[in-house]
This record gives structure tokens, C-alpha cells and sequence, in this order.
């Protein structure tokens, strides 16, 4: 089974019916992180009025590891982070310019052993990244998006 979001809506698909779904959409690929630090704190952004983590499409040429690297360091300025291990893979659809988009998300989690400062992408409309202690999380995540709760679930910290 898979769950599949559409905008906070999630529909799970069988696994047999998956291929057939996806075909009915444009596919993109995407890394994101999940980003401890040495005290033990998740790093969170806050995007579009919205308390999310950091992602973006995989380029031509690199490996969906690199992806989540290089993304986790555009979008918050923290380099050279340590990747732990996959997390799991959310799905969600979109529209752009009248197409129907389908993205995969493969979220792995790192950590941050160096205390780099913090350095939210005002070109991706990410107006602040935090820290923030695990006993806060839900907290910060009430109206998130459900595929970022999905991430948090499976790496059992919600």
C-alpha cells in the first residue's frame, strides 16, 4: 500500500494498482532531509506560512543521496552533513501550469556535527530555519503538510 497525498488528503493506492496511478501523472524525483544535531534538536523550515523540511528535485547526474545533500545545504546553508540512513518515501501530487504532477520524495536521515549558523533560501521563500527539541515538534507541526508528518512518524519521533 501506498499513500499518496493530494494538497492535506491522503488516498492509499494497492501496490498492484501503483504503476497504473503513476502513469496518469508526470513523474519527478526529490531528496530531503531529516537533520539532527548534536544536541539531539530537528531542524525545521518554515516556507509559505508553513513549518515543513527542507527537499528538492533530483538533477541529472547525481544519486538521490547527493540530491538530499545538496538540497538540505541550498535551502539552509548547513554543508558537510553526515547521511545516517533512509526513512522512507512520501508521495504527493500537485498541478503546475495545468499538469499533473507526481512527486516522490525519498527522506534520509542526517546530522549535523558542527555548529554551522543557520541560512534560510529567500530564494525558495524559506523565511526562517530552526532547531527545535523533539518534545516540541508537534507543536511546530500542527498544520503541516501530512507527507512531513509521515517522515516524522516513520523515523519514529512522532
Amino acid at each position: 500500500m501506498q499513500n499518496v497525498y493530494f494538497e492535506r488528503e491522503c488516498i492509499a493506492v494497492d501496490d498492484a494498482e501503483f504503476d497504473g496511478f503513476r502513469s496518469r501523472f508526470r513523474e519527478i524525483t526529490a531528496g530531503g532531509g531529516l537533520v539532527r544535531n548534536r544536541d539531539g534538536q530537528y531542524l525545521l523550515i518554515f516556507r509559505h506560512d508553513i513549518w515543513d523540511l527542507p527537499k528538492g528535485k533530483l538533477e541529472d547526474g547525481e544519486s538521490i543521496e547527493e540530491c538530499a545533500l545538496r538540497e538540505v545545504g541550498e535551502e539552509t546553508g548547513l554543508h558537510d552533513l553526515i547521511l545516517d540512513k533512509p526513512v522512507c518515501i512520501t508521495h504527493h501530487t500537485y498541478t503546475l501550469s495545468g499538469e499533473k504532477i507526481l512527486k516522490h520524495t525519498h527522506w534520509y536521515l542526517m546530522h549535523d556535527d558542527r555548529p554551522e549558523p543557520l541560512l534560510p533560501q529567500a530564494e525558495e521563500d524559506i523565511t526562517r530555519a530552526e532547531w527545535v527539541e523533539k518534545k516540541c515538534l508537534p507543536k511546530y507541526l500542527e498544520g503541516t503538510y501530512p507527507s512531513i508528518i509521515e517522515v516524522f512518524v516513520s523515523a519514529g519521533l512522532l
